[in-house]
């Protein structure tokens, strides 16, 4: 049920809900389905109608990939690769950590390779 006053927390919230919920590519209607809730609550959290619970907003950093500051409060928009990496399903960090570690060799054999240009010119 819609509160008649707005609480200045809910409002933030649901603001930052609906920023990185825009910024992460989901409608409205996916991320009410990912978290169970209706589109309709959805809306009104996001407008600030209604709070919503922790395990709501536990949820929205885990489907975000998001830390529960940066609903909490008015933080940058850019979302760091590290926190992305942090809500990840741990199965898939090996996966991840294979990824990271071919780039870094291809980033170390790319900077030997400048290095050796410039010295034979």
């Amino acid at each position: 049920m819609r509160s008649k006053e707005k609480k200045e927390i809910n409002i933030t919230v649901g603001e930052n809900i609906r920023k990185y919920r825009e910024q992460a590519g989901y409608t409205r209607e996916r991320l009410a389905e990912l978290l169970g809730v209706s589109p309709r609550f959805l809306a009104d959290a996001e407008t600030g109608f209604v709070g919503v619970s922790l395990t709501n907003l536990k949820r929205t950093c885990e489907i975000l990939g998001i830390s529960a500051d940066r609903l909490l409060w008015n933080n940058e928009t850019v979302i760091r690769q590290d926190e992305k990496i942090m809500h990840l399903d741990p199965k898939y960090l090996p996966l991840v950590e294979a990824l990271l570690q071919k780039q870094l060799e291809i980033i170390a054999l790319a900077a030997k390779e400048e290095k050796e240009r410039k010295t034979r010119n």
